[in-house]
């Protein structure tokens, strides 16, 4: 299973192990067509170093963030911002063993929104894990996917 740990507390903590290099992973990160099979639309700016971007999560939802932290294969943070929600912190740090790395994220500042987004993030890193082995899920199978894993977390 490639979710190994989840933290419960504020913050989302999830800790999750795929099948592809760190290499891979990055570009999945980083690469604006990429980022749309895992994450939404990058609409505006660029995904590096002190950059600037947007991404459209559907139905011109909107999230803008700024890169805060960048160690090419190893570590991205940037803020996070919905026109709706304080801002807040996403931290990937990425780690690589036989072909197989292992995905930190931390999303902090989510206060009351931590429960939310922790299965947000979790459909999310399925819909990543996907891209970086090169079989995309549609988007459409996002809510679907979010609903099963609502319902299998109630039991």
């Amino acid at each position: 299973m490639p979710l190994t740990q989840i933290d419960e507390a504020v913050d989302v903590t999830l800790t999750w192990h795929i099948p592809a290099s760190s290499a891979r992973l990055w570009q999945c990160l980083t690469d604006a067509h990429l980022l749309d099979q895992w994450l939404g639309r990058l609409v505006g700016g660029a995904v590096r170093t002190g950059s600037d971007f947007v991404v459209d999560h559907g139905e011109g939802y909107l999230c803008s963030s700024r890169v805060i932290a960048c160690a090419e294969e190893k570590r991205l943070d940037f803020t996070w911002q919905f026109p709706d929600e304080p801002p807040s912190r996403v931290a990937l740090g990425l780690d690589e063993s036989d072909g197989v790395s292992v995905l930190r994220l931390r999303h902090s500042g989510l206060g009351d929104l931590a429960d939310s987004y922790q299965l947000g993030w979790c459909v999310h890193l399925v819909y990543l894990e996907a891209a970086s082995i090169g079989t995309p899920l549609p988007p459409s199978m996002f809510w679907p996917i979010h609903g099963t894993m609502a319902q299998l977390r109630r039991r």
